[in-house]
């Protein structure tokens, strides 16, 4: 049999545009019937950073991934593999991944994109882990990256005031110790509520097919009230479930939560129906808005870098999306 490897987190980055977006823009400049209060009862969300010109997935990603090796003391041609989490590729064809590739100057090794919108990096995780346990890949690069400022419609104040732009990157290393690192992940699809979350493409048939009478798509669309519904839900199922696999593997518990960084409501509602100490939950969504599968990587960078995330510590990331996904994952830092 084939020996099978543990996966460490080795090193973690992220990259924020330098374009701060503060609510009052949005009643301000945008003329939206909206205001700063409105929006930070509703949501928690302060600001949000907007990427400038030139600012794309892959420059954003590709900064987060050179702080990343940074951050894990190694250079770009020891990766084995790059995936970049996105539902904003600078193009449709090649992907991002390979884009960030290139600009690391990495060798000639397997780069793709994967797509479950705000799970998508979870996702991304996970198949770099079975590169790794299998030892076909030694060191991975794992990429969540978003634009979602030019995928939304600024006449919406619903939905326009959630996004943000940004990046967040891992680098993921075989280890002998199988307990070390990523200890288990949850990955979970609804294709048959696809509709409550959408984003369009250029080759999005208008209208859809079956539905003569939708209107027109051109814009990220998303059903509120639902998803508040299915996010409050499913983060409860993935905290109840991440306890139990705690207990099963031994572990004393949880001792940071980092969820997808959606709305502070949806956190406060799951914290407080399961009994999670809101001290233990890192939050960042007020500074940087819904960055869709840039969010965790982001908020876990962000965390180990402000002593939030110490050595041995049992992080539980937690995220929901588009599709519908929902994902977790276990990790001993």
């Amino acid at each position: 049999m084939s020996q099978l490897f543990g996966v460490a987190l080795r090193g973690t980055g992220s990259c924020l545009p330098a374009r701060v977006v503060p609510n009052d823009e949005f009643t301000d400049t945008l003329n939206l019937d909206t205001s700063d209060e409105w929006i930070r009862s509703r949501t928690g969300i302060r600001e949000r950073r907007f990427a400038g010109l030139g600012e794309t997935s892959s420059s954003l990603g590709t900064v987060a991934a050179r702080r990343a090796l940074e951050s894990a003391g190694l250079t770009p041609d020891e990766l084995d593999l790059v995936i970049c989490a996105t539902v904003t590729p600078d193009l449709m064809s090649p992907a991002t991944a390979c884009l960030i590739q290139a600009a690391l100057g990495c060798r000639h090794i397997p780069a793709f994109d994967l797509s479950a919108a705000c799970s998508g990096f979870l996702f991304a995780l996970s198949v770099a882990a079975q590169y790794i346990r299998t030892g076909t890949a030694r060191h991975a690069l794992v990429v969540g990256a978003e634009v979602l400022s030019r995928a939304i419609d600024f006449t919406d104040r619903n939905s326009c005031i959630l996004f943000g732009d940004g990046a967040g990157a891992v680098v993921l290393s075989a280890t002998p110790v199988l307990t070390a690192g990523l200890r288990s992940i949850r990955l979970y699809s609804d294709g048959t509520r696809q509709d409550l979350i959408q984003v369009p493409s250029k080759v999005t048939p208008n209208p859809a097919p079956g539905a003569p009478l939708q209107p027109r798509l051109e814009f990220l669309r998303i059903v509120g009230r639902e998803v508040f519904r299915f996010a409050v839900t499913r983060m409860i199922e993935l905290i109840e479930q991440a306890e139990t696999d705690c207990r099963e593997m031994g572990l004393a518990g949880i001792d940071v939560l980092i969820p997808h960084q959606v709305n502070q409501r949806i956190i406060d509602a799951a914290i407080e129906s399961c009994g999670f100490p809101a001290e233990k939950v890192m939050v960042n969504l007020d500074r940087y808005g819904n960055t869709s599968a840039a969010s965790v990587p982001i908020a876990l960078d962000e965390a180990l870098r402000t002593g939030r995330g110490k050595p041995g510590d049992t992080v539980l990331l937690v995220a929901f999306g588009g599709g519908l996904t929902w994902s977790s994952a276990i990790l001993t830092l």
